[in-house]
């Protein structure tokens, strides 16, 4: 802990001292226990103010305490190592305007808890305004995404729809109004977006994707894409999966299956891609792929079961993994799974995954 120049604890932690022992709630339900009888851990705590350097920290305590000063760049090394600790010195935040610190405090905040001492929290806001998403879809889930977007603080944005507002959208499609039936959902969106993110570049496209091709064109500078289009149902992924993996591009999908969120992703050279799954799903003799392909099997014809509750939530777990991606600060967990969320136990689990297959004919060369 030598480069440490002026640390603290974390401003949102909490702790406890009850005169033996120190308790760090970091979680909730938990807490992180250390003996504490002489004090010291507690005085510690308390002159970590982030205005006192290092060396002037270790001259108080070492009046006080001068036995247990000895420990303290041990205690300090523990502190870190648990994400409770920063250095203000480290936190240089001329990465972003002042605009930008104070529209994302509370997202900075957030990462600060992801960051050790030498880490700068507001860089990862920065890595957020740098991304470049397609998003592919602006219905129920896409016309989520796109203001969740913008509020993460996502500057550069394609979104892609053809479709036109109507009533039966309303009950989940938070961009548009019964003023907007009609009117074509990327012209009402972005009437929308330049109000909330004036800042932000984001182009909308008008157009219906009838192949890969048509994902190809606007993709290939591109940094991730996002679909949630479930039109045609039966192509649309692979047109997605084709595009994608052709030009190296991960991606992130979502969908409902009545009482299911369904989120699964792919990153190229490092999952399979969704000729894999299907390759992976033929094999295990999964009984829905299975029935699928015989003669006499009916699709739905009923529009998509979603509500607005559930559309939060799909959104919830698509940009979770995206953040996890874009920032590192955790692992993706639907990157070659299908990660599913039950309506009815509220249960979160994975359960589909799929290895990279070396013979696929999509993604082999990836």
């Amino acid at each position: 802990m030598h480069n440490l120049s002026t640390p603290r604890l974390k401003p949102f932690l909490e702790y406890y001292f009850d005169g033996n022992k120190i308790y760090f709630f970091k979680n909730p339900g938990t807490a992180i226990e250390m003996d504490d009888p002489s004090g010291f851990i507690s005085s510690v705590c308390k002159l970590m103010d982030g205005q006192l350097s290092l060396s002037e920290l270790s001259q108080k305590l070492s009046t006080a305490y001068p036995y247990e000063s000895q420990y303290l760049n041990g205690l300090l090394d523990v502190l870190n190592e648990t994400y409770l600790l920063e250095d203000t010195s480290a936190h240089n935040s001329e990465c972003l305007t002042e605009y930008d610190i104070t529209r994302w405090e509370r997202n900075i905040e957030f990462f600060g808890a992801y960051t050790k001492a030498n880490e700068n929290k507001y860089a990862l806001q920065k890595k957020l305004q740098s991304i470049k998403v397609t998003l592919l879809g602006l219905g129920g889930a896409g016309s989520h995404l796109l203001y969740d977007l913008a509020a993460l603080g996502v500057h550069h944005i394609q979104a892609i729809d053809f479709d036109m507002v109507e009533l039966s959208n309303l009950n989940r499609q938070i961009l548009y109004n019964e003023t907007d039936i009609s009117s074509l959902k990327t012209t009402i969106a972005k009437n929308r977006m330049e109000q909330f993110a004036p800042n932000a570049t984001i182009q909308f496209i008008n157009k219906r994707i009838s192949c890969s091709e048509d994902i190809e064109q606007f993709i290939q500078n591109q940094d991730i894409v996002i679909s949630v289009v479930d039109q045609p149902r039966e192509t649309i992924i692979d047109w997605v999966n084709t595009a994608c993996i052709k030009h190296k591009i991960p991606f992130i999908c979502g969908a409902f299956d009545w009482k299911w969120a369904l989120c699964y992703s792919v990153m190229p050279g490092e999952t399979g891609c969704i000729e894999c799954w299907k390759t992976n799903a033929r094999k295990a003799n999964l009984l829905f792929h299975d029935f699928a392909q015989k003669e006499g099997f009916v699709t739905a014809t009923a529009p998509n079961v979603a509500i607005v509750p559930f559309i939060a939530i799909l959104t919830g777990l698509i940009l979770t993994d995206f953040l996890k991606f874009v920032t590192g600060i955790s692992k993706p967990i639907s990157f070659g799974k299908l990660w599913a969320f039950d309506f009815d136990t509220a249960n979160m689990s994975v359960i589909e995954s799929w290895e990279k297959n070396p013979q696929c004919p999509i993604c082999q060369n990836t």
